[in-house]
């Protein structure tokens, strides 16, 4: 017998047909089977009994339940299907908004979980938990920068004027970036180098030489600042107006003296020579001397502040020395015009010998060792007792130097009446 058990009450999204398949064992008992399929989200009360997830089967009596008055069981057999779950954890850029079942979540609100009814593929509830990751795409760029240079941000150069800005990266395949640029600029330290120089003295700075030719100038010092900034130096020398001569160069023949005043334009308070000269004293002001070979003097001296001037001399000493031979001559002139005699300079000590012939080669005067610069010691035109005749004689003289060399002189002379 088919029949609708009365009081049935049922929750949940699902409704029963009236009749169901009934079995009976025994005459005052009816027993229906209630199979179906439910999400385990929902709960069903059949008559006095909830079954869910928990407690999926039992069966539940309705007493005189039946239309001819007996009970009604009803065997329950339900099955709950798992409803579907998933995580969305993706990074999205800072700014952006996703929309995930109607509810907005950004960099604010980005954790929640979205109940979508029927939206499972068993069409049961479909649970979403939210866990959403934002990428930052603002940030500030700080740093410190020396004064003169430059920096290159996204392609724009960053410099003392123009220390701040704001530059929006492109990216492609993610989320673009805005960097606010702002930037210290440390001022260079400026100093200043003066001093006071002696007239010989240089200094070298940042490679450059300054000297009494060089007076000033400037000068950038990189990195040489505790800030690692390039340092400037305005250099401004002064150099004291004082001079030293220690006298002209010369150029003497053997023999020669020479005489040494240098001339000072300060008060020394030392003096020297190199190498010492000949006299006393070593700083002797002024000397006098007979050179025999070429010499240099280097002069030093020292004023009050300190500062040491130098200076050379070079002497020069010509080996050619001058020897005088008259080219005529008459034994009747009046003395010393009537002799011939060799002159010579200082640096000639003795004719070692001196004699004079004929054309033919007769010797006519021969004489050795004597004196230069006496008229005495010459040839007075007399040969074998008589006035030799008019003609040109040649002579011919062996000079020996105060130093011990000798040189030769030769000529002719022509003796007239």
């Amino acid at each position: 017998m088919l029949f609708c058990p009365k009081n049935w009450i049922f929750t949940g999204l699902i409704s029963f047909p009236c009749l169901l398949g009934a079995m009976s064992t025994a005459p005052d008992t009816v027993y229906f089977n209630l199979r179906d399929t439910f999400c385990n989200s929902q709960i069903i009360l059949i008559g006095n009994q909830f079954f869910g997830p928990d407690n999926p089967g039992g069966q539940v009596v309705f007493p005189a339940a039946a239309a001819d008055g007996s009970d009604s069981v009803v065997l329950v057999q339900l099955t709950f299907l798992q409803r579907a779950e998933t995580t969305i954890s993706q990074s999205i850029c800072e700014g952006d908004t996703l929309v995930i079942n109607g509810t907005p979540y950004h960099a604010n609100f980005y954790l929640g979980e979205e109940i979508v009814e029927g939206g499972a593929a068993n069409g049961c509830d479909s649970l979403i938990h939210v866990a959403l990751q934002f990428q930052p795409v603002f940030s500030v760029f700080q740093t410190t920068i020396c004064e003169g240079d430059t920096i290159f941000i996204n392609n724009t150069a960053y410099h003392a004027l123009h220390p701040n800005g704001e530059e929006m990266i492109l990216n492609p395949f993610g989320c673009d970036s805005l960097i606010q640029v702002e930037l210290e600029v440390l001022t260079p330290p400026f100093s200043e180098i003066q001093d006071t120089l002696c007239p010989e003295e240089f200094r070298i700075i940042n490679g450059r030489r300054y000297d009494v030719n060089n007076r000033a100038g400037f000068e950038i010092l990189e990195a040489a600042a505790s800030t690692g900034c390039d340092s400037l130096v305005t250099i401004r020398f002064e150099f004291r107006e004082i001079f030293l001569l220690a006298g002209d160069d010369q150029a003497i023949t053997k023999g020669d003296i020479v005489c040494v005043e240098p001339v000072y334009g300060f008060t020394p308070v030392s003096v020297s020579w190199m190498p010492s000269p000949p006299c006393e004293m070593p700083d002797c002001p002024v000397f006098c001397f007979q050179p025999l070979q070429n010499s240099t003097f280097q002069l030093s001296a020292t004023d009050e502040f300190g500062c040491v001037l130098t200076d050379d001399i070079s002497i020069t000493v010509d080996t050619d020395n001058k020897t005088y031979a008259p080219t005529v001559f008459s034994p009747d002139a009046k003395w010393p015009n009537n002799r011939f005699f060799l002159s010579a300079d200082r640096g000639t000590a003795r004719i070692v010998r001196l004699f004079i012939a004929d054309r033919w080669g007769e010797l006519m005067f021969d004489k050795s060792n004597f004196l230069p610069d006496d008229p005495d010691e010459g040839w007075d035109g007399m040969f074998r007792g008589s006035v030799a005749p008019v003609a040109t004689y040649m002579f011919y003289a062996e000079m020996e130097r105060i130093d011990g060399t000798s040189y030769i002189k030769a000529g002719s002379v022509t003796l007239i009446r």
